[in-house]
């Protein structure tokens, strides 16, 4: 069995076009490296429903794990871990990676591997929800309206102050990273059912990447140039929300929507992932 299990989450609202765009990248970039790719179908698939999918993949080896469209995908990824995957080391891409570099997987695993490394990831951000202002609007609203306002503004912050750190907030993206199977199942996590939860598991102040560096790893960002970056040089690894991304391993929606968007919504992304970093020379 290879030491490294590929697991790909397919979700049936998304359709098949985004599997499709995956596959064409997989097929496309060799992983450099033995391994056992896992396609899990998350949501209410049929087995007529899954036949395009097994169609695509008729010259691919692989396995598959049907779940029910619960949780987000990070509690997918528990599910798969704990179910299915049994190789040492899991790589998590969800449903709208696409792969940009040969040998990617090799690059991920050439870090993991490295004694003190507990995560690596091909993007990670310094941003964080805890630092966004209360704005009191005094205009359009009654008295009534704007103290109903103010107090779901100002308890909506005291949550989010309670449970996310205020910038830099160092993690792992979920849309892709590697980690080793036995260090994931020690993550607390509970159920994650709405969103908020994702957000804190992915970015919270007990963020599977905190938990991870409380257990004495290091979370590594990991360049399409093959190079690790530790968490203060993630703002100089140009992987996610800086310049033209030309270092990204393996895109998402996310990268892919900063791509389109003009400069100045560039600059506002920028600034919320990295701060007055932005400024800081790519060339370190």
């Amino acid at each position: 069995m290879p030491d490294i299990c590929v697991v790909h989450l397919v979700r049936r609202k998304n359709g098949i076009e985004p599997f499709q765009n995956f596959l064409a990248s997989y097929l496309g970039n060799s992983a450099g490296i033995d391994h056992e790719l896992l396609i899990v179908y998350k949501g209410f698939f049929r087995k007529a429903d899954i036949v395009p999918y097994e169609e695509l993949l008729r010259e691919v080896a692989h396995s598959s794990l049907r779940i029910a469209d619960f949780g987000f995908d990070l509690q997918s990824y528990f599910i798969a871990a704990e179910e299915k995957c049994s190789s040492k080391y899991c790589c998590f891409l969800n449903s709208f990676s696409i792969i940009l570099d040969k040998d990617w997987l090799l690059k991920l695993y050439q870090h993991i591997s490295q004694p003190g490394v507990g995560l690596v990831g091909a993007t990670g951000s310094w941003g964080s929800i805890g630092k966004t202002p209360i704005k009191l609007d005094k205009e359009g609203f009654s008295y009534l309206r704007q103290l109903a306002r103010y107090l779901y503004k100002y308890f909506t912050k005291a949550i989010i102050n309670r449970f996310f750190l205020k910038f830099p907030n160092y993690h792992i993206r979920t849309n892709g990273f590697m980690i080793e199977r036995d260090i994931m199942l020690k993550i607390s996590r509970g159920m994650i059912i709405i969103k908020i939860q994702a957000y804190f598991i992915e970015s919270g102040r007990y963020s599977f990447t905190k938990q991870i560096e409380l257990m004495g790893f290091r979370p590594i960002v990991v360049g399409k140039n093959g190079r690790g970056y530790e968490k203060h040089e993630w703002d100089i690894s140009n992987t996610f929300w800086r310049r033209v991304q030309e270092n990204l391993l393996i895109s998402d929606n996310q990268t892919r929507l900063y791509d389109k968007e003009d400069s100045d919504k560039k600059k506002k992304r920028e600034f919320f992932a990295w701060g007055s970093n932005v400024m800081r020379s790519l060339d370190q």
